[in-house]
C-alpha cells in the first residue's frame, strides 16, 4: 500500500464523489464543505474592477500593501479594542501559507505545538509536513470539546475558537488560563461568526501570540486567497524570509479589493448575514435532533454541527459514503478531525439554504427510516 506523506483531506474525497454523482444527474445536497453559500460583497467587486480598469498587477511587498495591513490593524483596535501595529500584520495568499510559515517558525524558536483532537485537520498535516514535533489534546464532548491548560504539556498550542468541527467558543478567562501556560496559535478565521456569544480575540488577554485568520469565512472571499497573520514583532524577519521564498506575495488583486471589506457599508452586509447563517443552524440543529442525531456540543459560532452517529453506525466513514450514495447527501466523516472517538462523529454544515438545508433533513429522515 502506497504511503502518504500527510493524510488525505477526507471531505474531499466526499466532494469528489459528490461531483462524480452529480455529472451521472443525481441531485446531491452539500452538508460537507465549509464554503458560504452567500455573495462576495458588492463593494468588494467594485473594487477589483476599478483596479483591474486602472491598475497593471504587480507583485506587493511580500508582508502585504500597506494600506491593507493599516486596515486590519485598525480593524481589531475597533472590534477588540486592542492596539496592533501595521508592522505585526503579515498579509498571506489564504490563512493556510500563513499557518505553515507560523507553525514552521514556532516549532524551530520555541518548541513542540500541541493541537486539539477532534480539530481542523491541517494542523496535525501541516506538522506533520514539517517534520515538527507536535502532540495531540484529546479534547472531550463533556468540556465542549475545549482544550483546557491542565492538558497542555508542550511550550505552544493552537486554538481554533471559533472551532472547526464543533463551532465551540472560547471565554475571555479561558483564553487567559492558556496563554498564561503556553505561547498560543489562534486560528481566528471564524471570527464575527458567532450566534448569541462573543468571540474574544487571544490578543486581549496577551500580545505575546500569533493570530491566524483571513477574509474566506465572515468576509466570503473564499476565492480570492487573502489571509493575514498578527505576530509579535520578533517573529516579522523570519515569517517575511520563509513568505518570500514560498509565495512571494498575497494576490494583488485581492489584496486591493479586500480593502472594500473594511468599509462601514460593507460591515453593515457582513453583519446582516450573521443572522441567516444563524437561522440556518437553528433549522438543522432542531431538525438533526428530531431525527435522531445527538449533538453533544451546539454550535456558538462556525458553520458546523458535529453529530454523533453512534445510535446508527459504527464507522462514521463508510455512513458518509453510504448517506451519498443512497440519500443524495454529502457530509463529513469524523475520521477528517483526528482520532479521538471520530469515529462516532459526522460534521455537517449549514453553508447552504434553507430549502437545501430542510430537502437534505427529509432525505436522511427517509433513509435513516428505510436503513
Amino acid at each position: 500500500m502506497e504511503r502518504l506523506l500527510v493524510e488525505p483531506f477526507y471531505v474531499m474525497k466526499v466532494l469528489e464523489k459528490a461531483k462524480e454523482l452529480e455529472r451521472k444527474g443525481r441531485r446531491i445536497i452539500h452538508f460537507e464543505v465549509g464554503e458560504p453559500d452567500l455573495p462576495v460583497p458588492e463593494a468588494v467587486k467594485r473594487k477589483a474592477e476599478e483596479t483591474l480598469r486602472k491598475t497593471e498587477l504587480r507583485y506587493t511587498e511580500a508582508c502585504g500593501i500597506p494600506e491593507l495591513r493599516e486596515r486590519i490593524a485598525d480593524y481589531y483596535e475597533k472590534t477588540y479594542g486592542v492596539k496592533v501595529s501595521p508592522e505585526q500584520v503579515i498579509v498571506t495568499p489564504g490563512s493556510s501559507p500563513g499557518l505553515l510559515a507560523v507553525l514552521k517558525v514556532v516549532s524551530e524558536k520555541l518548541g513542540r505545538i500541541s493541537y486539539p483532537d477532534p480539530g481542523y485537520p491541517c494542523y496535525k498535516n501541516m506538522l506533520k509536513f514539517l517534520n515538527a514535533k507536535g502532540e495531540v489534546i484529546n479534547v472531550e464532548s463533556e468540556e465542549g470539546f475545549k482544550v483546557t491548560p491542565e492538558k497542555i504539556k508542550t511550550e505552544a498550542v493552537i486554538l481554533n475558537s471559533p472551532s472547526n468541527p464543533v463551532g465551540t467558543v472560547y471565554t475571555e478567562e479561558e483564553l487567559k488560563r492558556i496563554a498564561d501556560k503556553a505561547f498560543v496559535i489562534s486560528d481566528e478565521i471564524y471570527h464575527g461568526l458567532t450566534y448569541g456569544k462573543r468571540a474574544p480575540s487571544i490578543l486581549e488577554v496577551t500580545d505575546n501570540a500569533v493570530v491566524v485568520s483571513g477574509f474566506s469565512k465572515f468576509f466570503l472571499m473564499t476565492g480570492w486567497r487573502v489571509g493575514w497573520l498578527i505576530v509579535p514583532k520578533e517573529m516579522v524577519k523570519d515569517l517575511a524570509a520563509i513568505l518570500q521564498n514560498l509565495v512571494i506575495s498575497a494576490p494583488t488583486l485581492s489584496q486591493v479589493a479586500a480593502l472594500a471589506c473594511f468599509e462601514e457599508e460593507c460591515l453593515r452586509e457582513l453583519e446582516a448575514n450573521v443572522e441567516t447563517f444563524k437561522k440556518r443552524r437553528d433549522l438543522m440543529l432542531s431538525g438533526l435532533k428530531e431525527i435522531g442525531f445527538k449533538v453533544p456540543t451546539s454550535p456558538d459560532g462556525a458553520f458546523y454541527i458535529f453529530a454523533d452517529v453512534s445510535s446508527f453506525t459504527e464507522d462514521s466513514f463508510r455512513f458518509s459514503f453510504e448517506v451519498l450514495e443512497k440519500a443524495g447527501v454529502a457530509i463529513t466523516p469524523g475520521k477528517d478531525f483526528g482520532y479521538n472517538k471520530t469515529e462516532r462523529f459526522v460534521r455537517f454544515s449549514f453553508c447552504t439554504d434553507e430549502r437545501n438545508i430542510e430537502e437534505g433533513l427529509e432525505r436522511l429522515y427517509t433513509f435513516l427510516r428505510q436503513r
